[in-house]
């Protein structure tokens, strides 16, 4: 939609291709490239789909540039669907690993969730009045 998303996409596309080569395995390069040209083919014409785009890309990125994919990047991009925005995309990911919320009181988390290898955190807090706050970390190294 606008020229400075159009900049940031392609700004942040030739930074994967450079940093994607460097991925330790072949198939995450693989996926890179068809995350990649998934994206690059997406239209570019309207506010939401340019939105989503540049979401998924500077995630890509960053991901890239760490040597690690996780998330949505460890399987191929769907085919013949639209990509939904990557909030809706992760918070489904995260209900498929936690079959149930516990209910707790405004305050307390929801969600506390440290994956398996220690990279990634997610803690969702409840919002009084209405809402919902999430906080996510990703780290290479993991957290202690």
């Amino acid at each position: 939609m606008s020229t400075q998303d159009n900049s940031e996409f392609k700004f942040a596309l030739r930074d994967i291709a450079l940093h994607a080569p460097s991925l330790p395995n072949t198939y995450d390069r693989v996926r890179c490239s068809e995350w990649a040209r998934k994206l690059a083919g997406m239209p570019d014409d309207d506010l939401e789909s340019s939105k989503t785009r540049n979401e998924y890309i500077q995630f890509l990125r960053i991901q890239v540039r760490n040597n690690f994919l996780h998330g949505p990047f460890l399987y191929p991009p769907p085919e013949n669907q639209p990509l939904s925005c990557l909030s809706e995309h992760l918070g489904n990911m995260l209900s498929k690993q936690i079959p149930y919320l516990p209910r707790t009181g405004p305050i307390a988390p929801m969600v506390h969730h440290r994956a398996p290898d220690g990279r990634a955190f997610i803690s969702v807090k409840q919002i009084p009045g209405g809402g919902v706050l999430c906080y996510m970390a990703v780290s290479p190294d993991g957290f202690d």
